[in-house]
C-alpha cells in the first residue's frame, strides 16, 4: 500500500505515514494501490484500475468471507451476494447436476471451485476492484 499523499510505500496497518505525517486516504494524491498520480476528484485509478478508497466505509460490499460461508451452505449464493446473480444461478444448476458424477467427485471438485469463486470475487469487490458479472477468480 501506499501513501495517498507523498507515495511512500506503507504496511496496510498504518493509519497515519512516517514519513509525511498524514493520515492516509484524507487526501488522494497518489493512488493507495499503485503509487502513481492522481487528483482529488478521480474516482478510479488510471494506471492500475482499482477504486480511490474513500475515508467513510462502504456498506455495500460484503467481507469476502461472508459470501464464502454462504456459499458453503447452499452454492452460488455467494456469487449472487457478490453482485453476479446469473452466474450464481448457472453453478447452482452446475452443483446440482454433478451429483451424478460417479463416487461424489463431481460435487467436491465444483463445490471447492465454487467456493473459491466466491471468496476471490468477493476479495475484489472489497478491495474496490471492479468485477464483471460473469468473471471467475
Amino acid at each position: 500500500m501506499y501513501c495517498t499523499y507523498c507515495a511512500t510505500t506503507l504496511s496496510d496497518q498504518l493509519e497515519i505515514c512516517p514519513t509525511c505525517g498524514v493520515r492516509n486516504f484524507t487526501v488522494h494524491n497518489h493512488c493507495h494501490n499503485c503509487g502513481s498520480d492522481t487528483n482529488a476528484i478521480q474516482e478510479m485509478c488510471t494506471t492500475c484500475g482499482i477504486i480511490l478508497k474513500n475515508t467513510r466505509k462502504s456498506t455495500e460490499n460484503f467481507h469476502p468471507m461472508i459470501p464464502t460461508l454462504l456459499t458453503l451452505l447452499i452454492p452460488g449464493v455467494g456469487q449472487i451476494i457478490n453482485k453476479q446473480v446469473g452466474k450464481g444461478f448457472l453453478l447452482l444448476i452446475i452443483f446440482a447436476l454433478s451429483v451424478f458424477i460417479p463416487f461424489g467427485i463431481g460435487l467436491v471438485i465444483v463445490g471447492l471451485l465454487i467456493i473459491i469463486d466466491a471468496y476471490l470475487v468477493g476479495k475484489k469487490h472489497y478491495e474496490g476492484k471492479l468485477v464483471g458479472k460473469w468473471q471467475f477468480f
